[in-house]
């Protein structure tokens, strides 16, 4: 009856033949000892209310007062390291000391009066007609409160309907409690065996991460540029501490920029100090260099990594020395973008890609000319950059050794980890890709694909102005234009041997071709990438808007409407409460 793993645990059995139950069957009867495993319980981290910083003046005096002390009394140190560990502990034992705990299991409705009648509803208990009482009294204060808070957020989404749609859907879908994607809470691993431990849950993400970022990548390349030069301006870390978002969820370090903001003019020097001692130095604190990834799933109840989409969080301090190098690199980067490229670049946007898209397409029906396109797809763009052939394209503009040495240092050291809710699995070195989060990854990849599509520039495309525009891009999402079915297929042969040499692979699955003419059959559009042919179609999806192989907008306006319909029917029921 017992297994053999367990048998050690049974010390004596004894059956009872003569037991008069009314049964055939022979009672047993042991006696066993077992020893069951203590479970580790996942740390549960509370959070602080942040916001009183900003909104107490008297915590904030007493906040600033603390952090001034504790870093006066530190002793000087020269190393790197030791300074920032002397920040972060001066910085996040004030923040303790003086911010109060968030109540987590608090809706967001409640009143701390009705707190304090539910604690007064369970000293009670013995006493059932002064509970039922106190219990009456908190249903009529929570629907009270409730109401009132609907009110306030009603009115604030009527506010703001007008000025900013996007934070006025978003509001809408909070209050209606719109249903996300969920996790299934479980994993498969290589084999597609479901793991359903949470240590089994954390290694399995581990592998996924390493497998994912693995690369042969050389040594830390030496810097050819003189690494003598001035220090950071008090001004640029100012500007850059005032530049960043608020609200935002802290990296490993647990410190977040209202931390630092609300410090004023202390926050400026101790920052000063640090930042610069990391840019003469070039070394990086550990966990500067440290990124916590957080898996979302892409379809309800997804058990495999693949179908999950990461999002990193890393620490602001990190945000702020790197927003002070995009300034510097800035005009040295941005001047070798091309035309063509659209996405994190200023007053380049999807509504301006998509218009120019539009316009060669209805100039070239104007005067009956077929035009060509192939809609490109990368697999995993941004996950697949070779930091060698980074670098290597870094040194070729003028940038400053400083900065070469401190971007270096950063990707040859970064590590990351998996959180699956509150714990973390072991980091592991991330050796490929741009760093997802960072404020210079989008410039960073700018220059690394105009690396590839520069080599098109002598195939011939659509004339606007005597100008040659032969592709558009915004990100990694790629777009090849042309007025012949040959030439189309000379550049998808260009852009897929020079992105393999870049190490970039092109996915021929979700990569679509078009042909718009003017009549009611368009010509057909026979391309391939490498041997695969690529699927034609007569609509696509480009950036939120619907190009179709007659190059009208008739659907696209179709499609609007009913989203205005859709917008509105969703905000009556909230606006009659």
């Amino acid at each position: 009856m017992v297994s053999h793993r367990f048998r050690n645990s049974i010390i004596s059995s004894k059956a009872f033949p003569g037991a008069d139950c009314g049964s055939d069957h022979v009672p047993v009867i042991c006696e066993s000892r077992v020893k069951l495993k203590r479970l580790n319980q996942s740390k549960k981290n509370f959070k602080l209310q942040i916001h009183l910083l900003k909104e107490d003046t008297d915590i904030k005096q007493k906040y600033r007062i603390k952090v001034q002390n504790r870093f006066e009394a530190l002793d000087e140190t020269t190393k790197t390291e030791a300074l920032w560990e002397q920040m972060k502990s001066s910085i996040l034992a004030s923040t303790v000391e003086v911010l109060p705990k968030i109540q987590m299991n608090k809706k967001k409705w409640m009143t701390d009066d009705t707190l304090i009648l539910m604690e007064q509803r369970r000293l009670k208990k013995s006493n059932p007609l002064e509970y039922k009482s106190i219990d009456k009294e908190i249903r009529i204060k929570c629907s009270e409160a409730k109401e009132k808070w609907l009110n306030e957020q009603c009115l604030d989404i009527e506010n703001k309907l007008s000025v900013n749609t996007k934070y006025a859907h978003r509001r809408i879908d909070e209050i209606t409690g719109k249903s996300r994607c969920t996790s299934s809470g479980c994993i498969k691993s290589k084999s597609g065996t479901i793991l359903m431990e949470k240590h089994d849950i954390l290694n399995r993400w581990s592998k996924y991460i390493g497998d994912l970022f693995d690369d042969n990548r050389a040594p830390k390349p030496n810097i050819k540029k003189n690494i003598e030069g001035p220090s950071i301006m008090k001004d640029e870390i100012r500007q850059a501490i005032k530049s960043m978002k608020t609200n935002k969820a802290t990296g490993p370090d647990g410190i977040s920029i209202e931390m630092i903001q609300c410090l004023d003019e202390l926050g400026v020097d101790i920052m000063t100090k640090l930042i610069n001692k990391i840019y003469d130095t070039g070394e990086l604190p550990e966990d500067l260099t440290k990124s916590i990834f957080i898996a979302l799933p892409k379809k309800p109840g997804a058990t495999e990594c693949e179908l999950h989409r990461t999002i990193s969080l890393m620490s602001h301090v990190t945000k702020i020395l790197l927003k002070i190098l995009m300034m510097c690199m800035k005009s040295k980067t941005r001047p070798e973008i091309a035309k063509e490229k659209y996405g994190f670049m200023p007053d380049k946007s999807t509504r301006n890609a998509i218009f120019i898209l539009r316009m060669i397409i209805e100039r070239s029906i104007e005067v009956k000319h077929d035009i060509y396109l192939c809609f490109l797809d990368y697999t995993k763009a941004f996950d697949k950059v070779k930091h060698d052939n980074l670098f290597q394209i870094l040194q070729q503009l003028d940038i400053d050794g400083k900065d070469l040495r401190l971007i270096r240092n950063l990707y040859w050291n970064q590590k990351a980890a998996m959180k699956v809710n509150n714990d973390i699995s072991e980091y592991t070195n991330i050796k490929r890709g741009v760093r997802q989060g960072c404020v210079l990854s989008p410039d960073l990849f700018n220059i690394y694909s105009e690396m590839i599509l520069r080599n098109l520039e002598d195939v011939e495309g659509i004339k606007i102005g005597g100008y040659n525009c032969n592709n558009l891009r915004y990100a990694d999402d790629t777009v090849l234009i042309a007025s012949t079915e040959e030439d189309l297929q000379k550049m998808v042969n260009t852009v897929s041997e020079e992105s393999i040499k870049m190490g970039l692979s092109l996915n021929v699955k979700k990569s679509e071709c078009m042909s718009i003419s003017k009549d009611k059959t368009p010509p057909s559009c026979n391309v391939n990438i490498n041997g695969e042919t690529i699927k034609q179609v007569d609509r696509f999806n480009y950036l939120g808007s619907t190009i179709t192989s007659d190059g009208r907008c008739d659907e696209e306006i179709t499609k609007r409407i009913a989203l205005a319909k859709q917008a509105f029917q969703k905000m009556c029921p909230i606006l009659k409460k």
